[in-house]
């Protein structure tokens, strides 16, 4: 499950697709994989306000990109 977790998050983090159904893939696949991470959960929340412009209240590409990385290396180390 995290190689596909980590396949997702690398089309987002690379530009390739930084969709708001992408965010949604990814919000999904760590939700189910990790339901219990409060670091994870974090992120989970994060990318439910995801848009790509952000706005009031809403997290943009950038925050989110960072977000996923911290998250990854997190997953990783962990």
């Amino acid at each position: 499950m995290i190689s596909d977790i980590e396949r997702l998050v690398q089309r987002f983090v690379s530009g390739v697709d930084t969709s708001i159904e992408a965010a949604n893939d990814i919000e999904v696949a760590l939700d189910d994989a990790f339901p219990e991470d409060y670091h994870v959960q974090r992120t989970v929340e994060m990318l439910a306000m995801y848009r790509p412009d952000g706005g009031e209240l809403l997290f943009d590409t950038a925050a989110i990109k960072q977000r996923l990385i911290e998250t990854m290396k997190y997953l990783q180390s962990g």
